[in-house]
């Protein structure tokens, strides 16, 4: 009985106060904050389809600025149907992120089995000895991949089980039910000499490509969970590869943000930010593996065409850079 105790004391301490709003609730706190509704039924139909907070999301770029005496209030002119096309672009555009990605898992998932059952057989895997990371953090990685295995429904790994009596699973089966998370602190803990041979067609350090993992990951799960891709800085930025000039222009952006607001006229100026944290700086990633690998998908021509079928969305602020289709690493040679 403790721990609901413990939380009615939390709950009580809790001091967020905003109210239920019903569908119609929301339309007119739309409006009164400047909003254009032009069709209301069509509005509220979206409303009950997408949940307030998550499209709320979706306003930011079509209001004035958090820290004015305007908050929450739309810039003239803006309109609900530019929110649910801006929305609309960014379904579209994680599916095609979370499709380019899925590539990249399969092909990590077979070099990882493949290079390291042909050095350390298939269960090479549960020894400490076949990994360069402390114990402590081989037992917690050994611990993930077991409840992994354990908790899939694939047919294979129940067919093994019987046929052969046993409970770990060759490595070219468990790399086929670890998530991507699990998969990439596998490659960080193995010997550089192994990683080496895993992405030997990638001219990138083991390094890097650690820290890319990391960064997709992350990027796959923002995906997955069908989470706003669209003016997303990621918290763990990609990581940039010395000595390689293709990704030197991908480096800084320059954006205009408010800086104040004097006598109700906005103030705004140019800054320059570190651009590895963009979306932009990921999709360059993920071109420059496919290219690395050999990979042949619509990838280009499939974002390139939805940007074309959006020409209103803003690109800078998913840090597409200037000219980025000229650019050495988006040029489709």
């Amino acid at each position: 009985m403790l721990i609901p105790e413990l939380q009615k004391i939390k709950n009580n301490l809790n001091t967020y106060t905003k109210p239920h709003l019903s569908f119609e609730e929301q339309l007119k706190r739309l409006k009164s904050n400047g909003l254009i509704i032009s069709n209301s039924s069509y509005a509220r139909k979206k409303l009950t389809h997408i949940n307030y907070y998550r499209l709320s999301s979706y306003f930011l770029t079509f209001q004035y600025p958090k820290n004015s005496t305007k908050v929450n209030q739309f810039y003239p002119q803006s309109e609900f149907r530019h929110i649910t096309r801006l929305y609309d672009f960014d379904v579209k555009f994680r599916r095609l992120l979370f499709g380019a990605m899925e590539t990249i898992e399969v092909y990590i998932r077979t070099q990882i089995a493949y290079h390291h059952s042909a050095k350390y057989e298939a269960f090479g895997y549960i020894s400490h000895k076949n990994f360069q990371c402390s114990e402590a953090v081989f037992e917690e990685l050994l611990e993930d991949v077991k409840k992994e295995s354990e908790r899939s429904d694939e047919k294979f790994i129940k067919h093994f089980k019987d046929k052969y009596g046993a409970t770990d699973l060759p490595i070219w089966s468990i790399v086929e039910v670890l998530s991507f998370g699990t998969l990439s602190k596998i490659f960080y803990a193995m010997h550089n000499e192994d990683k080496k041979l895993v992405i030997e067609q990638i001219p990138v350090t083991t390094t890097v490509f650690s820290k890319w993992l990391h960064s997709l990951t992350i990027l796959r799960n923002i995906c997955a969970h069908h989470s706003r891709a669209w003016n997303r800085e990621l918290r763990v930025p990609f990581a940039i590869p010395s000595n390689n000039s293709m990704f030197d222009p991908l480096r800084k952006i320059t954006k205009s943000k408010f800086k104040a607001e004097v006598d109700g006229e906005f103030i705004y100026e140019d800054k320059e930010y570190d651009n590895n944290n963009s979306i932009f700086f990921g999709l360059s990633v993920i071109k420059y593996i496919f290219d690395s690998i050999g990979e042949e998908v619509d990838f280009v021509s499939e974002i390139k065409q939805l940007l074309k079928s959006y020409p209103e969305i803003d690109l800078k602020a998913m840090g597409y850079v200037d000219g980025w289709q000229n650019l050495d690493i988006w040029s489709d040679v």
